[in-house]
């Protein structure tokens, strides 16, 4: 299970923490929510409504909660809209050298709050925790929000001849699932190894 952050509401109307197994029930509805911002592009992206769906399993989503791979930002209860569910979620895998942004979500009435960068820097700051080298992510290249978004993060485009071959896994196992290549663009994110503790003189 994992370890509960405590949360101050003080500063923002939401908060960002590791997820329960309570929360799980609410990820798939918050995911399906989402995806309606990328309704007005199916037809450059060559995909259905229903391909932006379902992404995550509960299956997937129980096995990344054990593997504390699974984020979510939770709602302030006296701030509307309200909610005490979550409001957004960040699911990643373990890759050789870091971890892959499978899932990134915030609910419409959410959005433009920091929620997404909060969520991805949560992962960001675990993947340094853990000495990780990189977070690498796949997102629409033809949406114009996306690049900027994760550019303002830390995050660069990957270009096809530097995919290792976690990254070319990837890429084959979305065009599969009819997301492709042409539509899609890998970003990542390098991760700065922690600075050395400061160094203390000891008197004689």
């Amino acid at each position: 299970m994992a370890t509960e952050h405590s949360e101050d509401f003080s500063a923002t109307p939401w908060t960002t923490r590791p997820a329960h197994r309570s929360d799980i029930a609410h990820l798939p509805a918050i995911e399906k929510t989402a995806a309606q911002r990328y309704v007005p592009y199916l037809p450059q992206l060559g995909l259905t409504s229903g391909q932006l769906e379902n992404i995550v399993s509960h299956r997937f989503l129980y096995q990344a909660l054990q593997q504390n791979h699974l984020w979510v930002a939770m709602g302030q209860k006296t701030v509307p809209p309200a909610r005490s569910a979550p409001v957004g979620f960040i699911v990643v895998d373990r890759l050789s050298h870091g971890f892959f942004v499978v899932e990134l979500d915030v609910l419409p009435d959410y959005s433009r709050q920091g929620i997404g960068s909060a969520l991805v820097n949560q992962v960001l700051k675990a993947a340094c925790d853990q000495r990780l080298k990189t977070v690498t992510l796949t997102t629409f290249r033809q949406v114009p929000w996306t690049i900027p978004f994760y550019r303002q993060l830390g995050f660069e485009i990957v270009l096809p001849e530097d995919y290792t071959p976690d990254i070319r896994a990837i890429v084959n196992h979305e065009e599969r699932h009819g997301f492709s290549r042409q539509v899609r663009v890998v970003m990542q994110c390098q991760i700065p190894p922690p600075s050395p503790p400061p160094m203390t003189s000891s008197l004689s």
